[in-house]
């Protein structure tokens, strides 16, 4: 993660505690990774956002190999965190009950989002 943007860092953190609530509700992990597209992200993840910002965003996640979706008429389709994503978090957040990772997490996502301007 040390590649990427602050509000890269941001974007994949809060993605990521949305994977961890959908497997905690039970969702399969392919569905708990599912972000579907660019508006969805910005309704349930990422109001504060613009659609251009979300879209440079995952597209800086994409390239880096955190997500994958399909680019067509100027935006992603079929937005899904990508397994090497969730094992480099699980890397990064290795609390042992899916609770504390989970707090930890959006404390994480707290931290970034304070030093990022715009968020």
């Amino acid at each position: 993660m040390d590649n990427l943007t602050n509000d890269a860092k941001y974007l994949l953190i809060s993605m990521y505690a949305k994977y961890l609530e959908r497997r905690k509700d039970e969702n399969s992990k392919k569905e708990a990774r599912n972000f579907q597209g660019i508006d969805f992200i910005k309704e349930n993840i990422m109001p504060e956002w613009s659609a251009e910002a979300i879209l440079d965003t995952c597209f800086e996640l994409k390239h880096h190999g955190y997500l994958s979706g399909l680019a067509g008429n100027n935006t992603l389709y079929y937005i899904c965190l990508t397994t090497e994503a969730v094992a480099a978090l699980e890397l990064k957040f290795k609390e042992p009950t899916l609770k504390e990772r989970i707090e930890s997490v959006l404390d994480f996502a707290a931290k970034i989002k304070s030093i990022i301007p715009f968020a």
